[in-house]
């Protein structure tokens, strides 16, 4: 590189370096992530569709059966079943959903999921949660596994955090690379080249990740933040205060010996089921967390939580994930976004399709090294 040429200039081979090797050794990852992606976003519609007997009712509830039914038929037909997640039909023929631990056969106590038809609380089945098989029960929840960490644990969730934060900087990179001159920048946006060409194969490379930036660089951003929430509300918090969901700070305390149900703690809340996204057991906090429907809810989740008292059905608290900063509403549409629910069904189609955008830029960037490898290697 010539001494006097600008230091845009002088940085550009450091640029192409990152950008290629990042492409060539994290694109495996970033595949990987890209079709469990799209495969989860419609996790609801798409496990429902292979496991209907589960999943949905013949026709809508028009009543429904206390949820404390519901609890004490699941642990009737897999004893030793302890619920510390109730979610609730989400559909007119959707089933309540528990998601607890179970000792399975004579080993210890596993993760399961038990589906109830929410009419008279009739267990409908069970399955265990991370089980590797690819039988219908299962093959979404492999899938999902999959895509958060790897079915390892939360050291691969660490490195998929890692995986996301290196994307995030190529995307920068990427775009200083596709656009070295702002004057030509609509360029990059175009196909150009006769067929076959390397020219041809690297617009196809570049146009569609300029396109796709905005969207694939918010799931970079976003794959950072769900990987590693405490490091990145430390870093959020240098700019604006970030809080957390009330229990987080409370101390442990036992469990009370009678604990009201869970049909109680739902109406201290609220007289419409239908508003009750879910419930959370907190038995080492003496609580429920009633997760309810909220107009500033930025997802089909309820994002209001009410923590209601296991004791006395008390109301000790209510906060809802939006907070009271602008740190607090970052972090509340940090799954949205990832999700695409933040943008309703546009949304979900949107990061959809952006897995396979993904996957055609990993794929096309390898055709690319290889392509120039054998032509540096072609002698004349």
């Amino acid at each position: 590189m010539e001494a006097g040429a600008p230091r845009s200039r002088r940085w550009r081979p450091f640029a192409r370096a990152w950008h290629r090797w990042f492409g060539i050794l994290g694109g495996l990852w970033l595949l990987l992530l890209a079709v469990t992606g799209s495969a989860i976003t419609f996790y609801d519609e798409l496990d429902s569709w292979l496991n209907p007997d589960l999943r949905s009712i013949p026709v809508a509830a028009e009543r429904y059966a206390p949820v404390d039914r519901a609890v004490a038929r699941a642990q009737a037909a897999l004893p030793g079943f302890a619920p510390n997640n109730v979610l609730m039909p989400s559909h007119p023929r959707g089933t309540i959903w528990m998601l607890g631990r179970a000792p399975i056969g004579e080993g210890r106590p596993r993760a399961v999921q038990i589906f109830a038809d929410p009419r008279d609380g009739r267990t409908l089945g069970w399955r265990e949660s991370g089980k590797l098989a690819l039988d219908r029960r299962h093959i979404m929840d492999i899938l999902y596994g999959l895509h958060v960490d790897l079915l390892a644990g939360e050291w691969m969730t660490w490195f998929f955090g890692l995986v996301s934060l290196a994307w995030l900087i190529d995307h920068l990179i990427a775009l200083w690379l596709a656009v070295p001159v702002l004057a030509k920048w609509r360029s990059a946006f175009a196909v150009a080249g006769r067929p076959g060409s390397l020219r041809r194969l690297f617009d196809w490379h570049r146009a569609p990740g300029m396109w796709g930036w905005p969207v694939t660089f918010v799931l970079a951003l976003t794959g950072v933040t769900l990987a590693w929430p405490g490091d990145s509300r430390v870093v959020v918090s240098i700019a604006s205060p970030v809080s957390e969901r009330l229990h987080e700070h409370w101390p442990d305390v036992a469990p009370p010996e009678r604990p009201i149900g869970l049909d109680r703690a739902i109406a201290a809340v609220t007289k419409d089921r239908a508003h009750v996204h879910s419930l959370r057991l907190l038995p080492d906090h003496a609580a429920y967390a009633v997760r309810t429907f909220d107009p500033r809810d930025p997802d089909y989740q309820g994002r209001l939580w009410t923590y209601v008292a296991m004791t006395d059905a008390r109301i000790l608290g209510q906060r809802h994930d939006n907070g009271n900063s602008a740190g607090d509403v970052f972090f509340a549409w940090q799954y949205p976004l990832h999700s695409g629910q933040a943008l309703g069904e546009p949304g979900r189609w949107i990061v959809f399709l952006s897995g396979f955008l993904t996957s055609a830029l990993v794929i096309t960037g390898w055709m690319l090294w290889l392509r120039r490898r054998r032509s540096h290697r072609t002698p004349g």
